[in-house]
């Protein structure tokens, strides 16, 4: 007796193997489709990382937002600024340039 001849003969067999056929297709859909698993891990992963990305860029935004109160309103910023970046200096004062250190 072939294989194909037990199949068509035991009906238990034949509902066995025609679920497993239907629990495999199943499982394809289910993990590979556009709403599968594998791409909702992917975008999982990409909510995450945007999620990330967005709190640093807010507290650059904000770090931002505070240097710029400093340089409108607070005097001392303001001045530590003019010296350091364009070298001015208070009267009767002076100022030495050091050269840098070669390593």
């Amino acid at each position: 007796m072939t294989e194909s001849n037990e199949i068509n003969q035991n009906p238990k067999r034949r509902i066995s193997i025609i679920g497993v056929l239907i629990f495999v297709v199943f499982a394809v859909i289910i993990i590979f489709s556009d709403y599968g698993l594998l791409n909702r891990f992917k975008l999982e992963y990409k909510r995450l990382t945007l999620k990330d990305e967005i709190q640093k860029k807010s507290k650059l935004s904000d770090s931002l937002k505070n240097q710029i109160e400093l340089l409108k309103y607070d005097p001392a910023t303001i001045e530590r600024i003019a010296r350091e970046k364009y070298g001015m200096k208070r009267k009767n004062e002076e100022v030495y340039y050091l050269p840098k250190e070669k390593k």
